[in-house]
């Protein structure tokens, strides 16, 4: 009112269209505005239609869980065929430690810790040189194992496989520094026919079996 029939200043011109473009939205926001009990379900409507549509696009997948890994035996002494999943360590060539449990390997024997064998150039710790090859089969120590059986000395009986997929007891027989246990399993015999064949491993020496050598030794 002031201003009629005068020219307004620029800067004011502007402030004052500014100030009429924000009373419109005002205005137009309250209209739009969602009454209180409306405002959560949109919220929500919104949220349901923006995943279908990522799920549609390829854009929001399940995430596959990892596998289980323990320290010990999952859930209790499993029950034979009990599968599962670990961390372990190698006590010797084929014996396997999860915590304070021992996992001893299906179908095959290995040479003692203290066991020596011969190969060209004289003797040497044979048992020492089968850990060293399982401990390179491990990798970084997780294995999927099946529980068969437990024996005399409370350890499970496993039959397992590396991240790889191999029968890790399968690979030390074929690598030479087992061999196929056929007193109580032939899974292993045509490994050990091939490690013999090859001169691999023990093979490239003279060696007593495991069970020969832990004969001798007993009282």
């Amino acid at each position: 009112m002031i201003f009629r029939g005068r020219k307004l200043p620029p800067e004011l011109r502007d402030a004052l269209r500014a100030a009429d473009r924000r009373s419109v939205l005002q205005r137009l926001r309250s209209r739009l505005r969602l009454p209180w009990w409306l405002r959560w379900p949109a919220a929500l409507g919104f949220a349901a239609v923006s995943v279908f549509i990522g799920w549609q696009a390829g854009l929001i997948r399940p995430v596959s869980p990892l596998p289980r890994v323990t320290y010990g035996i999952p859930d209790g002494t499993p029950a034979p065929s009990a599968r599962f999943t670990a961390r372990v360590g190698v006590v010797d060539g084929d014996t396997l430690s999860m915590g304070s449990e021992r996992l001893r390997i299906h179908g095959i024997d290995a040479p003692e810790m203290a066991q020596t064998c011969e190969r060209p150039g004289g003797r040497y710790a044979c048992g020492e040189a089968a850990r060293t090859a399982m401990a390179g089969i491990l990798g970084r120590g997780v294995v999927a194992c099946q529980h068969l059986d437990t024996d005399q000395y409370r350890r499970r009986i496993v039959r397992c496989h590396d991240d790889q997929g191999r029968d890790i007891g399968a690979e030390l027989v074929r690598q030479g520094w087992a061999l196929a246990f056929t007193r109580y399993a032939t899974d292993y015999a045509a490994q050990e026919a091939a490690a013999r064949d090859a001169r691999r491993g023990l093979w490239v020496g003279r060696f007593d079996a495991p069970w020969d050598w832990r004969a001798q030794r007993r009282p």
